[in-house]
């Protein structure tokens, strides 16, 4: 199906929103010389509005909204999909496995611990494909700084997103990319299993993990950051006093 300006579409069984404006019309194109993804003719559910558009992701960011020149380059087709930004969820421990992957494909893309996890919880949460903010020795994350990196989509932002057709909204993604990369297709498969292993970029030695891990600038500098970002991307966030 393909969306116009002013269409409403019905996300889900309850929420209904209508395309404000549509960039892809544009005459104005963004380069793919040096874009990595694009995601063309996609309706944004974003923070603020909903409108059509191509979204450019380089090095695991959004990098241009609007609409994407003709150049040769990778791309998505998400006409008739809907997208979103991975949403933020915060929780106090107590998680396994099927918790973190239902997160996953319900539309959550990040994990806030409140409380400092334990040493198996961060060995868990280290083998799925979420972003982590965790601070420790009583340290509390700014949670404004990190909505500057997830939460929305923008030029700047983490490319974790989601592409959803309108009746399964929030709940069976169509596609999730994550980091810039497409970690489930399911016009491919409906198999969950296959995100653990494309979650990871097999072009670099060690591996790298679509999972980027927030936290304090002590502990990104210490043995922990350290030895966790040869495979994760770590992000230090400022802690309020």
């Amino acid at each position: 199906m393909k969306y116009h300006v002013n269409d409403t579409l019905t996300l889900g069984k309850y929420r209904t929103v209508s395309i404000e404006k549509d960039l892809t019309g544009s005459s104005e194109k963004f380069d793919t010389a040096e874009v990595s993804l694009v995601i063309k003719n996609a309706v944004v559910v974003g923070r603020e509005s909903v409108y059509k558009a191509d979204i450019g992701i380089t090095d695991g960011r959004i990098t241009a909204v609007g609409k994407a020149d003709d150049g040769a380059c990778s791309q998505i087709d998400a006409e008739g999909l809907v997208l979103t930004a991975g949403k933020v969820h915060t929780v106090n421990g107590g998680l396994d496995s099927y918790m973190l992957e239902d997160m996953l494909f319900s539309g959550v893309s990040t994990v806030v611990f409140d409380s400092q996890p334990s040493d198996n919880e961060i060995k868990l949460m280290l083998g799925h494909p979420l972003n982590y903010c965790v601070c420790f020795g009583g340290d509390q994350h700014d949670t404004e700084e990190l909505f500057h990196h997830v939460g929305d989509v923008a030029v700047g932002m983490i490319a974790d997103l989601y592409l959803w057709r309108c009746e399964k909204f929030g709940t069976e993604p169509e596609k999730i990319i994550k980091f810039g990369r497409c970690i489930f297709d399911r016009s491919l498969t409906d198999r969950k299993d296959v995100i653990y292993a494309l979650a990871y970029d097999t072009s670099h030695r060690p591996a790298r993990s679509a999972s980027v891990f927030f936290t304090s600038h002590h502990e990104a500098n210490s043995y922990f950051g350290r030895l966790y970002e040869t495979e994760h991307t770590m992000i230090a966030l400022d802690t309020k006093k």
